[in-house]
């Protein structure tokens, strides 16, 4: 509980209620939502309560939260929060501290860790056990701890919860992204080498059928080159079909240039593949002078990088930086479709003049593709011209070229989307990753685009590949991979107000996508049953 000079005691003189030494955050967001609906009814009490922090009968649920913080003696509900997490994990037994711990510490399967969470959390815990102690001291970089606690002959021994080396615990701790931590989880992967550690130690975390090498944790879940070269030198493999890959999407790009120093081949990764996923042209001229071969054919989805640059919406700029490098422009995928028909297909006019300019143009082709075409290229005149023309030829659609609407959705092409829903185009096809426009704007965080889509129909329950729907898609996407620039807190309160079920919020959820949650689970009758993801 802070003391009396503390921020969190600060903006009121009343005497603050005492917060239980056990509390339960889902007890006090309870509290909050009965406060918030008492407000909404003018309750005296609650007016009361709520009058010297100026909020009246029409306090949002956010209001509520910080009135109630505030009657507990913090100056914020977010401080709050904090608080009561660290009081339970300080009362948690060391078996449940590290169990909920490990995961924020050096992730989960696939998501990321949450460093700054991990690190607040250390911090408040004293562990007498020495196996808790000593990978609280590998994942934070307490090397001091680390030597007086584990003597090299046990440097391969593996540590409960997870049966992990000590190596793979401070190799793929996030913490290396906390500048406290930094230098310390260097040294100690250093000297865990030094004492015999295998570079090539393997880690297996719950929901990854295999387990994953040393190397994509210091890359992927790290993020830190120093790492990355240290386990390269004492002979981690580079060709560990993950690390090169993953390193495109960092933002320490001495990774990538590490892992190829050391003999990583691109070959059959779709490393490339993935750097053109980003809308990052430094970061693609790197891999390119780093050997990636501009015309590879993906040995998973049947494209070349041309071909997939466009698919992703990236421009011409990126078109021109793979044809530099030596990408044939005359090249056909899988299906034996050619670059300029991609770029037609997305409605780049730019990039269907330059490759006209340089020799490639589209082809002649007949009215189904001039009409596909002006539909990607939001062209309204265009495009009912071809329907007058031929009345039924929206009906005549096959899959491949109904795909278009979710395809422009994931590219973010709004007004082409538009354009297609007010022809009549049917609003759930599915498209990559077998999933619908909806998915894909709702996994984007495109707010506009999903209230688009809803206004034409579709619905919050529509599947995808991964057998989870458009409020799954928005839920995993705002928490565990958010697109720059998505307004997820937004696209969530859309689909609830569309009638999907009210999420339980998650301790790691983002501020406002819980605040949404919240507030609809406070407005919803009491008793009704919340949602899951």
């Amino acid at each position: 509980m802070p003391d009396s000079t503390s921020p969190a005691a600060a903006p009121s003189a009343r005497r603050p209620g005492a917060l239980p030494d056990h509390p339960h955050l889902d007890h006090l967001r309870r509290q909050a939502r009965d406060l918030h609906r008492a407000l909404k009814r003018s309750d005296a009490a609650a007016l009361a309560r709520a009058a010297p922090y100026r909020v009246d009968a029409g306090a949002s649920l956010a209001q509520a939260q910080l009135v109630l913080a505030r009657d507990l003696g913090f100056a914020s509900w977010p401080l709050l929060v904090e608080e009561v997490e660290r009081r339970r994990a300080r009362a948690a037994d060391d078996a449940g501290f590290f169990t909920a711990w490990l995961p924020w510490a050096i992730g989960q399967g696939y998501s990321r860790p949450r460093p700054e969470r991990a690190w607040a959390l250390a911090q408040t815990r004293a562990v007498a056990q020495r196996d808790g102690a000593l990978v609280l001291a590998l994942a934070c970089g307490d090397l001091a701890t680390v030597q007086r606690l584990l003597p090299p002959p046990q440097v391969h021994a593996p540590l409960p919860p997870l049966a992990a080396p000590p190596i793979a615990i401070a190799a793929f701790s996030g913490l290396a992204r906390i500048a406290a931590c930094r230098e310390g989880l260097r040294a100690t992967v250093r000297w865990l080498l030094a004492q015999g550690a295998d570079a090539n130690t393997r880690l297996g975390l719950p929901g990854v059928e295999h387990p994953l090498p040393v190397l994509y944790g210091a890359t992927a879940h790290a993020g830190d080159g120093e790492t990355v070269r240290a386990l390269l030198a004492a002979g981690a493999d580079p060709n560990d079909n993950e690390s090169l890959y993953h390193a495109t999407e960092q933002a320490d790009r001495s990774i990538l240039d590490a892992l190829v120093q050391a003999g990583a081949r691109w070959a059959g990764t779709n490393a490339l593949f993935r750097q053109l996923d980003h809308d990052d042209l430094p970061g693609l001229q790197q891999a390119l002078a780093l050997g990636a071969d501009a015309n590879e054919l993906s040995p998973t989805i049947g494209m070349r990088p041309l071909h997939h640059a466009l698919m992703r919406g990236r421009g011409l700029p990126v078109v021109q930086a793979l044809v530099a490098a030596g990408a044939d422009p005359a090249a056909h995928d899988s299906h034996g479709l050619a670059v300029a028909w991609h770029a037609e297909r997305v409605g780049m006019a730019d990039v269907v003049a330059w490759l006209a300019a340089i020799g490639h143009a589209v082809p002649a082709h007949d009215l189904r593709s001039r009409f596909l075409a002006a539909c990607a290229a939001a062209d309204a005149t265009g495009a009912r011209a071809a329907l007058a023309a031929q009345p039924g030829l929206l009906q005549q659609l096959g899959p491949m070229d109904l795909r278009l609407l979710p395809e422009q959705a994931q590219r973010g092409q709004t007004a082409s989307v538009r354009l297609m829903l007010a022809l009549g185009w049917p609003v759930s096809v599915p498209g990559p990753w077998d999933a619908s426009a909806l998915n894909q704007a709702a996994f984007r965080g495109d707010a506009g685009m999903v209230a688009l889509l809803l206004q034409h129909g579709a619905r919050w329950d529509e599947r995808n590949g991964y057998g989870g729907n458009a409020l799954g898609s928005c839920l995993h996407a705002g928490v565990d991979e958010p697109v720059p620039g998505g307004d997820y807190a937004a696209v969530l309160q859309l689909l609830l107000d569309a009638g999907a079920p009210v999420p339980q919020p998650e301790p790691h959820w983002p501020d406002a996508m819980a605040t949404v949650a919240e507030q609809a689970a406070a407005s919803a009758p009491r008793g009704s049953r919340l949602g899951t993801s």
